[in-house]
């Protein structure tokens, strides 16, 4: 069976977009995922701007009730993390469903693991030390137990040991979860082994259903909440998409109806109280629906597929991990440009030019001289060389076994 592509080759005139863009191992840049990325993270740092502009007493800001439109999609930002799932999901099995359906290269597990150590592993542990060099630098002490919560952070266990977010960096709550998918991915991929498309992917839908009506039903622990049990929905249907991807994507004519069901989607993403349980168990489908839509509509394709939106999406890792703690400490100085009166909607544009801006900023340096050197699958080997000196046809050279993440 051929499968579809969707992937275009890199533009190699555009020097400085090149520089800043994600590299991939095969030299294929899907740039609408990374568009699905950019929204991902803004709609998470939004969010984390508005609980610290809100919720900290120091800034006594108020949020008036005739504005409690805005209180409410901005405290729905925090979907965003869960739109991460989906893409997980689909770039994951993005080589499997390749493999598996339509008979290409075989991932090699070892090399498959070995990506996710070289690839994600370096950014995640100096993120950490980072930050607790500068927690340690401001407070001239860290607490009690702080190395206990730092190493269990480090080695994605502090969810599962403290039932709750890390003390280090509480956004890294979401990184374990994204591991324990990693590991699970290779043997949830085998549902690619099922064949026909018209049994297979019903099944697929039929788990994500019964997962959702479960978590509908029975209450669960904080420790479960915080495991991959309440968010392997949104992972499984990255494997639908790729599915469709894989298979359909070029028999899916580009049409106006996509642009209207991505509108929707990120009305039903972004709208719909948090106070309610179905969001969660919901939420799922117009993701999916909006991942789709960024592909095959006609005005919101060149928005996801601009080459800044995507680079800035392309980003977000290392965006995700140092935004909050830029936030915290940008707003040490930016808090001093709050207007008076206390209005949240006359101070929040104005914090989030002065402290996203910057933000980006940072991470845009993080990124070029630390996420994105990873990305090169033969880095270790690379280094070693420089190290020892040896040459290079001496050295192990490490692939990433099909995948382009």
């Amino acid at each position: 069976m051929e499968c579809a592509e969707f992937a275009l080759p890199l533009n190699g005139d555009e020097m400085v977009l090149d520089r800043l863009r994600r590299v991939t191992r095969d030299g294929r840049w899907i740039p609408e995922i990374d568009g699905l990325r950019f929204v991902a993270i803004s709609s998470v740092i939004l969010f984390h701007l508005y609980v610290e502009l809100l919720l900290r007493p120091q800034y006594r800001l108020v949020l008036d009730p005739k504005y409690w439109w805005l209180g409410r999609i901005l405290e729905n930002g925090e979907r965003g993390v869960r739109l991460f799932f989906v893409i997980s999901g689909l770039i994951l099995a993005l080589p499997f469903a390749r493999h598996l359906l339509c008979g290409a290269k075989p991932v090699s597990l070892g090399k498959y693991y070995l990506r996710r150590v070289t690839r994600l592993e370096p950014p995640y542990f100096l993120s950490l030390l980072l930050i607790a060099l500068l927690t340690f630098v401001y407070w001239h002490r860290l607490d009690p137990g702080y190395s206990f919560h730092l190493l269990a952070s480090l080695f994605y266990q502090h969810n599962l040991i403290y039932g709750d977010v890390s003390t280090v960096s509480p956004v890294a709550w979401s990184l374990e979860i994204e591991i324990q998918f990693y590991l699970l991915a290779p043997l949830i991929m085998q549902c690619f082994r099922i064949r026909p498309t018209w049994v297979r992917r019903p099944l697929v839908l039929l788990f994500i259903v019964c997962i959702s009506a479960a978590q509908m039903v029975f209450p669960a622990s904080l420790r479960v909440n915080l495991s991959i049990l309440f968010y392997l929905q949104y992972f499984l249907v990255g494997l639908l998409i790729a599915d469709v991807f894989v298979l359909d994507l070029d028999r899916m004519r580009v049409s106006w109806i996509w642009d209207l069901a991505g509108i929707m989607a990120v009305g039903a993403i972004f709208w719909p109280s948090a106070a309610s349980p179905w969001p969660h168990a919901l939420l799922w489908i117009p993701m999916g629906l909006l991942c789709i839509a960024a592909m095959r509509s006609h005005g919101l394709r060149p928005f996801f597929a601009n080459q800044w939106i995507a680079v800035i999406g392309g980003m977000c890792y290392s965006i995700y991990l140092l935004h909050f703690a830029c936030i915290a400490v940008l707003m040490k100085a930016t808090r001093h440009a709050l207007l008076p009166g206390g209005l949240f909607p006359a101070n929040y544009p104005i914090q989030a030019l002065l402290v996203v801006v910057p933000t980006f900023a940072i991470a845009a340096a993080f990124f070029v001289f630390v996420e994105r050197p990873c990305m090169d699958p033969n880095w270790p080997s690379k280094l070693w060389h420089r190290m020892t000196g040896r040459r290079e046809s001496e050295v192990a050279v490490l692939d990433a076994g099909g995948l382009s993440d």
